[in-house]
């Protein structure tokens, strides 16, 4: 009898150990089994400049990709509604940094806190790196072992509404994570950057904030902070901004397309219209009349373009 109960105990041991050790596989199965929701495709189409200017496979595999973040990654409002909106530019944060690598996983995010608006944070003496002081829009923070992120709602907003200003929280912070991802926040993303890439890396980088601190650079000033914080300021530029970046700071455009296996230029310019341009029309105030030429430069007619996808999509 003793016998047999030893042998159910033991069974139950296993069988827990094996649903935890599956846990993520069963998660990510559970979650792309679904199909993608149409509300969310419609967020991304019309908020994210970067999901329009991919190929259709592309898009499929970032579609797959916010379905399995949002479906492993706890988002919380802190006195603020997180609403599909918000969950889904999150995600969207998450994977555009990393996009260039298909299998990436957050492994060290715990949870994403959503607050309303920006925060004051007081100076620490006794960190010894510069600490983030002031007024923040995001920030990436340890705790038992994970990192726990906070962003502003209207600043994550806001870092989609204009596409081309060089700035977007979201994806700071994502790039924080990803510097993370070798155990340290340096500035030097040893998981992304290939070894024969690291000391042109980290002589570039301290070239650049050097620059930046004498006032010789259009690079936000932000990125002078330390070596961290320069590495998610120029990924925000390298996202938005990509032909600028690459005209003003060749060597460093080259290194972070290399370490990001991305070309966000390439990208962008391929089309007629500009995808960020053709977000900016769509968002502006301008009414168009069902049989005036459709604003992303496609030759049709707004009703049988634009206008038609919206109606299918609202059907």
């Amino acid at each position: 009898m003793n016998y047999i109960i030893w042998l159910a105990v033991l069974a139950a041991v296993i069988f827990a150990f094996y649903r935890y050790v599956t846990r993520e596989s069963r998660v990510r199965a559970a979650a792309l089994a679904q199909d993608f929701p149409a509300g969310w495709r419609q967020i991304l189409a019309e908020r994210v400049a970067f999901y329009l200017a991919l190929s259709k496979n592309e898009k499929q595999r970032f579609e797959r990709a916010v379905q399995i973040f949002l479906a492993e990654t706890r988002i919380t409002g802190v006195q603020v509604e997180v609403d599909d909106s918000t969950r889904v530019l999150v995600a969207a944060s998450a994977i555009i940094p990393v996009f260039g690598f298909p299998d990436w996983q957050y492994g060290n995010l715990g949870e994403v806190l959503i607050v309303p608006d920006a925060w004051k944070m007081d100076k620490d003496p006794n960190k010894e790196v510069a600490p983030l002081e002031g007024t923040l829009l995001g920030s990436v923070q340890n705790f038992q072992n994970q990192h726990y992120m906070r962003l502003s709602k209207a600043s994550l907003e806001q870092g989609f509404r204009d596409a081309m200003d060089k700035q977007n929280v979201g994806i700071h912070e994502f790039a924080h994570l990803l510097d993370q991802a070798d155990g340290v926040i340096d500035g030097v993303p040893k998981l992304a950057l290939p070894p024969e890439l690291l000391q042109p890396w980290a002589e570039v980088m301290q070239r650049e904030i050097q620059a930046i601190r004498d006032g010789k650079s259009e690079i936000n000033p932000y990125g002078a902070t330390n070596e961290a914080e320069f590495f998610a300021v120029v990924t925000e530029y390298f996202f938005e901004k990509p032909e600028k970046l690459q005209e003003n700071h060749p060597e460093l455009y080259q290194l972070l397309s290399r370490a990001l296996r991305q070309n966000p230029k390439k990208r962008f310019l391929r089309f007629s219209v500009d995808p960020r341009e053709w977000l900016k029309t769509l968002r502006s105030k301008r009414k168009f009349g069902r049989n005036d030429p459709c604003p992303c430069g496609s030759g049709k007619k707004y009703k049988d373009c634009h206008l038609l996808q919206q109606e299918k999509q609202a059907a």
